[in-house]
């Protein structure tokens, strides 16, 4: 007796929500061990040097006013999952 094409269906689309299901659980732990693992950044603003160079004059720098002049800044997931 063949089974019904209904239950063959939803048994797919079963196995597809599991296997997908797992695949957004491994990208989710791999992404939690990247954020411990390297929780910092470059700073876009000055390039991970720290100083920012003035506008008018070419000569004269200061440090960055966004990464206060580390160079670094923390990732945003690491600031929303509060890892450090």
């Amino acid at each position: 007796m063949p089974t019904p094409p209904l239950i063959t269906a939803l048994a797919t689309i079963a196995v597809c929500l599991t296997v997908l299901t797992v695949l957004a659980l491994a990208c989710a732990v791999a992404y939690r061990f990247s954020l411990k693992r390297h929780p910092y950044t470059d700073c876009r603003r000055c390039k991970g040097t720290g100083q920012r160079r003035s506008r008018l004059f070419a000569h004269s720098f200061g440090y960055c006013p966004d990464c206060v002049g580390t160079g670094r800044k923390i990732r945003l997931g690491a600031r929303l999952l509060n890892i450090r």
